[in-house]
Parts: structure tokens; C-alpha cells; sequence
């Protein structure tokens, strides 16, 4: 079987149609480079990427009997991204970028580290509603050009994007439809930018400072009878003195 052969060949290695690792094949990637030429990944058996990279992806999918370690390497998908398996993020990057469609898809439910979706012609990208998308150290999403868009893929019933509180973002010209964050705020001094709303936790702009609370003025009579009081002690306390020393 040809996929059980490609973690030993050199260290990069192009492709020109999709690649299928089959049930009870392993792909260790050993830190070397998997270009896909514009093929897609079909994960049924091992695939570890160790430090290394994959990338001119079309559609990466891994099965519900597939496995991937992608430890602390690179992945580039153009297409869609699903996850119906055991897929263990590690310290990796995940990036999702365009390409000859004009929308994606994210499918299952996937823990990422890094997951950075960069779009400079609008890019459609649709997470699976219903299911959740966890990132645990950064969250990129920017549009460089028209917004990037994020949806579902059943409009109106919303998904789940969850970024660590202990994770950074870094989210720039995105439109939001029915994609909810649950776990930082995020993008919260933006507006959205054509999404259709349903972004429950996303935008917002930053809370506003309370403003501090007046200390009603009293009326003129109560403050000159308060001021009187303060001369009377004030007088009382120098006359004592004055009175002991004329003893």
C-alpha cells in the first residue's frame, strides 16, 4: 500500500490527486513536507505530522475510524475541514485559507490550538450547526479585502465557537450568521460586517465605564448652618487656650 510507504520518503513530497491513508495504514510525517497539489486527505487509518506540514490541500476529512497526531505541525485546507474521528491538535496550526470555492465547510467537532481562517475575497466559511469548534491558544479570523463570513450550515440553527480564556484573538472584517462564541468575547470593539445577526457573543463594543454616581447638593440654609457650626468649634477651641493662660 502506497500510503503506508509516505512518511519514509524524502521530505517533500507532491502529489497531483487526493490521498487516501487506509484503515490500518500509518503516515508518520517525521517533521517532512505532504503536498496534495490540490488533492484532498482521506484519513481512515494514522496520520502524524510530528513538526511537519501539509499543505496544497483541497478537503482534509477524517473518518470516524481515522487518527490524527498533528503534534506541533502545519496544515493548509482550501477546502472543507471535517473531523469525524480522533484528532489530537498538540501545539499545531490549523489554517484554512481560499481557494477555487467560494465557501467551505467545518464539520464535527474539532479542539484546536491555532485555527486561523484568512479570506481576501469574502470567503464563505460554514461551521456545522449544532457542534462546536474549540480553539486553546489562538483564534485568527480576518478578511483582507471584503469581509470574511462565517455561518452554519443549517441557516438558523446556531454553532458553537469556542476560544480558551486563556487564548488570544486576532479578528479582523468579519461578517457572523447564527455562529455563537461561547467561550471568550470575541471581535468585542467590531461590528459585524453582512452577517445576518445570531451572534450571540461576538461584537458588542467594549462595555462602558459606569459613571460615577452625583452627591446631592444640600440646600443654601443647611450649608450656612453647617458652615456656622465649623466657625463656632473653630472659635471655641482657640478661646480655651487663651482662657487658661489668664489664670
Amino acid at each position: 500500500m502506497p500510503a503506508l510507504a509516505l512518511g519514509f520518503l524524502a521530505s517533500s513530497v507532491a502529489f497531483a490527486a487526493g490521498i487516501a491513508i487506509p484503515a490500518g495504514a500509518r503516515l508518520p510525517l517525521n517533521g517532512g513536507t505532504l503536498d496534495a497539489g490540490g488533492g484532498s486527505l482521506q484519513i481512515d487509518g494514522v496520520v502524524q505530522l510530528g513538526g511537519g506540514v501539509l499543505r496544497g490541500l483541497d478537503a482534509l476529512r477524517i473518518s470516524a475510524g481515522g487518527s490524527a497526531d498533528f503534534g506541533s505541525g502545519t496544515a493548509t485546507v482550501t477546502g472543507d475541514w471535517e473531523n469525524r474521528g480522533a484528532f489530537t491538535a498538540g501545539s499545531s496550526r490549523v489554517e484554512l485559507r481560499d481557494g477555487a470555492g467560494a465557501q467551505s465547510a467545518i464539520l464535527g467537532a474539532s479542539q484546536f490550538a491555532t485555527l486561523s481562517l484568512v479570506s481576501a475575497g469574502g470567503k464563505r466559511y460554514r461551521f456545522e450547526s449544532g457542534l462546536a469548534q474549540r480553539v486553546s491558544a489562538t483564534l485568527q479570523i480576518v478578511g483582507n479585502g471584503l469581509p470574511i463570513q462565517l455561518d452554519v450550515t443549517t441557516p438558523g440553527s446556531a454553532a458553537f465557537l469556542d476560544l480558551a480564556a486563556a487564548g488570544t484573538q486576532a479578528i479582523a472584517n468579519v461578517g457572523v450568521s447564527d455562529v455563537h462564541a461561547t467561550g471568550q468575547h470575541l471581535a468585542p470593539t467590531l461590528t459585524n460586517q453582512g452577517g445576518s445577526g445570531n451572534a450571540v457573543g461576538w461584537f458588542g463594543g467594549v462595555v462602558p465605564a459606569v459613571p460615577p454616581v452625583p452627591v446631592p447638593a444640600s440646600s443654601w440654609p443647611a450649608l450656612l448652618a453647617l458652615i456656622a457650626a465649623f466657625v463656632f468649634v473653630a472659635t471655641r477651641r482657640t478661646a480655651r487656650p487663651v482662657a487658661a493662660r489668664g489664670k
